[in-house]
């Protein structure tokens, strides 16, 4: 099946979990910005039926928390990100995703969802407890390291140039050992904890960001986890794949450049 899916730490000096404190909407339990100027505005990209960005494990995590007040920004792929984020203001990143969130950029998603997970704690916690903050730390980085495209494989993914067949001999083939090897970690750790995600008091953002690296892999066919040897990871996936949040972040893929709202609502004139 092609890829229509995805492609507190106190950092940049500041506490995001306490410093900007959510405001709750009357009759709901979704979370509004006090200033606009400080409404989260994530960059995103993806090619339809191939590929999205790590942005969406950004977005799928905003949605998870329920936050209201977000904006999304698709650029056009195989086009330089840089001169089309700074028609949007961005200054200084040239890379995907970048976070604009009061006056700073910020860059990588695994740094982008501990910053929101921090701001939003207290609507709603993706951090796990405590005690779990080192494992918490430990798959986040999993996540990027051991489950995704090596980083010069990555311009091979975004090509729309390109047919599945190509892209698998350029991409996925080189990558698939390696894959497999770190697959028998998840496998090991349902089979010891036989919990339904990563950290045993439930979904967290770990799960956001191991979730858009299995996903991807399993799309492009890197490692079938249908084929009975991971039985355990697979379930994981089909899990997250069926959680409403993840459902509605897959939903941006499918529109056309330019900057919405939550709910993939259009914001340019």
């Amino acid at each position: 099946m092609l890829v229509e899916r995805t492609l507190g730490f106190s950092l940049i000096g500041r506490d995001f979990s306490k410093a900007h404190a959510p405001r709750h909407r009357r009759g709901g339990s979704k979370i509004r910005e006090k200033n606009a100027l400080s409404t989260p505005r994530l960059f995103h990209v993806g090619v339809p039926g191939f590929v999205q960005s790590r942005a969406f494990r950004c977005i799928w995590l905003l949605e998870e928390i329920g936050v209201d007040d977000f904006e999304v920004v698709m650029v056009t792929p195989g086009q330089p990100y840089g001169p089309q984020m700074r028609s949007y203001g961005v200054r200084h990143s040239r890379k995907l995703p970048t976070l604009e969130l009061d006056g700073q950029e910020i860059s990588e998603s695994g740094v982008i969802c501990q910053v929101l997970a921090e701001r939003y704690a207290e609507h709603k916690s993706l951090l796990g407890r405590p005690e779990e903050r080192l494992e918490l730390l430990q798959w986040i980085a999993m996540a990027e390291t051991c489950i995704t495209f090596r980083i010069p494989l990555l311009p091979t993914l975004m090509r729309p140039d390109q047919d599945l067949d190509s892209i698998r001999t350029g991409a996925v083939e080189p990558m698939r050992a390696v894959f497999r090897d770190n697959i028998e970690r998840f496998e090991e750790h349902f089979d010891e904890r036989g919990s339904d995600y990563l950290l045993a008091s439930g979904f967290s953002a770990a799960d956001t960001m191991c979730g858009w690296s299995l996903d991807t892999l399993h799309s492009w066919g890197v490692m079938d986890l249908s084929a009975g040897d991971s039985p355990k990871t697979l379930a994981y996936l089909e899990r997250l794949r069926a959680r409403p949040a993840f459902l509605e972040a897959e939903k941006y893929v499918n529109v056309a450049p330019g900057r919405y709202s939550r709910g993939c609502a259009p914001l340019d004139d």
